[in-house]
């Protein structure tokens, strides 16, 4: 880490490199968000030898510019991040760490884990949950994980299912008014259920959306292609040949 950090140093110092000189915590937001992502695809590919070594050490690189950052402005420094970090971890696990402690269930980790950082946090009412940088579907999950963990929850994921069909069948209705305000609040309470579902299967919403998002640019890449290439014919597709070719794609 030392090695990283003289290196970001440098990088920062006034004859240094321009762009990593004026960057802030505020204009690294994006780069940090996408190191992320992209770590995330190597695993999603099943890539984990170099390249998710690579994308790590990227990723690696953001917390060590915004340490070198807060270091310059007198707040903390790496060293403060590692001590912080450390000092939680062991905190937040008696059972591994306390001489006394003893292999616990997985509901009993979750409920010593929701007490520790309820002991952390002087107001941990629901509405902290969010956070405005977050992606809504991201917001969704931690609302939703905190309401179930004080005990309001579905018993099953059927019967969150059944709350889907029920959210899906009051969009249709505002849509037979074309109630315009109505079918987005609608479609908001939508997608915090189906939110609700991934949650039983524990799957991260956002990360499978990203999934569909992939799955039809996959999809869709030979049909544009076939879009283009009657473009430059001067012609068009019908509805029809673009879902013929949309289905043979799927195939």
């Amino acid at each position: 880490m030392k090695k990283l950090i003289d290196i970001v140093k440098k990088l920062r110092s006034p004859d240094g490199c321009p762009w990593d000189k004026k960057q802030t915590h505020s204009s690294l937001i994006h780069y940090i968000l996408e190191e992320a992502w992209e770590v995330i695809e190597e695993i999603k590919q099943g890539r984990t030898g170099n390249p998710l070594k690579e994308e790590l050490g990227d990723l690696l690189l953001q917390i060590a510019l915004h340490a070198q950052i807060a270091d310059e402005e007198g707040r903390f420094n790496f060293d403060d991040i590692v001590d912080a970090i450390s000092t939680k971890m062991v905190a937040r696990h008696p059972h591994v760490f306390k001489e006394n402690g003893r292999e616990l269930t997985d509901k009993e980790l979750t409920t010593q884990w929701q007490e520790l950082k309820s002991k952390e946090k002087k107001d941990d009412s629901i509405k902290n949950c969010m956070m405005a940088s977050s992606p809504s579907l991201m917001n969704a999950l931690a609302i939703s994980k905190k309401a179930a963990n004080l005990g309001f929850d579905w018993e099953t994921a059927w019967d969150v299912f059944a709350k889907v069909e029920e959210e899906l069948e009051e969009v249709k209705q505002e849509m037979q008014v074309n109630n315009i305000a109505k079918i987005e609040e609608e479609i908001g309470d939508l997608l915090f259920t189906i939110t609700n579902l991934a949650r039983f299967y524990k799957i991260n919403p956002e990360v499978a959306l990203k999934k569909g998002n992939d799955k039809f640019i996959q999809r869709f890449e030979s049909l544009e292609k076939a879009i283009n290439e009657a473009s430059e014919k001067g012609k068009s597709l019908s509805m029809e040949e673009m879902e013929s070719r949309w289905n043979l794609t799927k195939q």
